[in-house]
């Protein structure tokens, strides 16, 4: 049995577009050289890695086997050649993914000014909910990520990362930024929510039942940005993260209201697989992006 690189680098092609075609334009290669190449790769391997139909491909349950060796192989194949093209210093490559607001809010700054301390180091961040984050990390696809929640897939250590907190929001002009906040009156308001299906969405509506808060009038927008600026215009209110909203409450363009017992934050967690130890790369990265009010 004899598996290439270069095998798996298409395998991996053909699972993210999903027709040999557009893989083959993708890696600027004719298509019956991308369809040798698969043919070789289920040869070796005895078995078909995809489900062939009149739409495409898709990868089947032997695919699902090779896919987070492939990502290792390739991942590691690319660290190997930065190690012998740089000097001594850290370098190399990472893959980070994390959730939306730490992704957008954390990670989108610190990563510039690891890069300007590290030069020789490539740096991937992709942003998406945790739970999909946490199946790229389990998958190999994701060398280390930081999600919302601990982990449930039992391949995957965490440790703590960073805490925020909860807050309920509106525009400066909103004529409640001088009122007695109460959960009466909150539930009289119109709400600004995520329409995502998330983890976040689900425990925001279960904090603001416990605290007597029914939600009435209800807008859904798909982005915090769409989010803020709605709130903007001096109508409506949301449960946003500290971390979202910081620079706009002191800008004041945004204000914190008040409610009594409404104190609840939410904790991240930096994931990583427990089969292999941390590179020096990866752990350098990890405390670099500890923020300081990590618990």
């Amino acid at each position: 049995m004899r598996i290439t690189l270069k095998q798996l680098s298409i395998f991996k092609a053909i699972h993210h577009c999903g027709q040999i075609s557009k893989a083959a334009k993708e890696l600027h290669m004719s298509v019956p050289a991308v369809s040798m190449a698969l043919r070789d790769l289920e040869d070796s391997l005895g078995s078909r890695l995809f489900e062939r139909s009149s739409t495409g491909l898709t990868i089947n349950d032997n695919g699902a086997v090779i896919l987070p060796y492939a990502n290792e192989m390739l991942s590691k194949s690319m660290e190997l050649e930065h190690v012998f093209a740089q000097g001594n210093n850290i370098r190399g490559s990472i893959k980070v993914g994390c959730s939306k607001t730490a992704g957008n809010y954390v990670l989108s700054r610190k990563i510039p000014l690891f890069k300007m301390q590290h030069p020789s180091v490539d740096i991937k961040l992709v942003i998406n909910n945790s739970l999909c984050i946490e199946q790229m990390v389990a998958e190999k696809e994701l060398d280390l990520g930081f999600v919302d929640a601990k982990p449930g897939l039992k391949n995957l250590s965490h440790e703590p990362w960073l805490k925020d907190r909860l807050c309920i929001v509106t525009g400066c002009d909103n004529p409640l930024v001088t009122e007695v906040i109460t959960s009466e009156l909150l539930s009289q308001q119109l709400w600004v929510m995520d329409e995502t299906i998330s983890v976040s969405r689900f425990r925001n509506t279960q904090l603001l039942k416990s605290a007597n808060i029914t939600i009435f009038q209800e807008l859904s927008m798909n982005t915090m940005g769409a989010i803020k600026r709605a709130l903007g215009t001096g109508f409506g209110v949301s449960v946003l993260p500290l971390l979202a909203v910081e620079e706009e409450i002191v800008r004041g363009e945004l204000v914190e209201l008040e409610l009594n017992h409404w104190d609840y934050s939410r904790h991240y967690w930096a994931i990583y697989r427990n089969d292999e130890p941390l590179t020096r790369l990866t752990r350098e990265f990890l405390d670099f992006s500890l923020p300081k009010t990590v618990q």
